[in-house]
């Protein structure tokens, strides 16, 4: 498929997706699909995220529960990222990386991530200010593995999948927990934001 083809098509779908976005959450929140189902429609709001997905995660842990709506989360999320890394790289590897290499920071960073790319795709999702769709895509550009990029980011993807699916439910149980857990992770946001920064610095 050309690479205009897989532009249009990848637009039809955001715009469908984006015109239905309401409905679509308004008749999970309603009719608790089957698992089968949510993860069909959460699978589709990675792919095409038109809205942020922790409010999907959160969803599906309030009507699941903390353990289902997490697996389904994490699922769908890891799987995205899969299909998100194959097509990238099978159609804009070369010019993305030729894109790349104009610019010496980026390229440096590129390179650092191909010395070590399990630890810096893990710890690339575990900090959640990084925009997680980049995540899904710079490293198609590099030579890392697939099966390396997968495990990294599908262990990345735990503690915030986790803790949104945990969140959704205590929302509606025990605000109290929830605002507890909320601040804590703010603490440990902050903390990871710093860290990030430091970390690039010396690269």
């Amino acid at each position: 498929m050309k690479i205009w083809q897989i532009g249009l098509v990848y637009t039809v779908a955001i715009v469908i997706v984006f015109l239905y976005r309401d409905e679509l959450a308004d008749w999970m929140q309603r009719y608790h699909p089957p698992l089968p189902v949510a993860f069909g429609v959460a699978l589709c709001f990675v792919l095409f995220p038109v809205l942020p997905y922790k409010l999907i995660i959160g969803m599906l842990g309030y009507m699941y529960g903390p353990p289902l709506g997490f697996f389904v989360s994490w699922s769908a999320a890891t799987l995205a990222s899969v299909i998100l890394y194959a097509l990238v790289r099978s159609s804009f590897r070369e010019r993305g990386r030729a894109y790349m290499a104009k610019f010496e920071r980026i390229d440096k960073l590129a390179r650092f991530m191909e010395r070590r790319p399990f630890a810096a795709i893990f710890v690339a999702r575990l900090i959640p200010v990084l925009p997680q769709s980049l995540v899904n895509v710079y490293p198609a550009f590099l030579s890392i593995r697939l099966s390396t990029y997968a495990t990294a980011s599908a262990l990345g993807k735990i503690p915030n999948i986790l803790l949104f699916a945990y969140l959704g439910n205590e929302l509606f149980a025990n605000v109290r927990n929830a605002l507890i857990v909320a601040s804590v992770y703010g603490v440990l946001l902050a903390a990871t934001a710093v860290g990030y920064r430091i970390w690039v610095k010396r690269i």
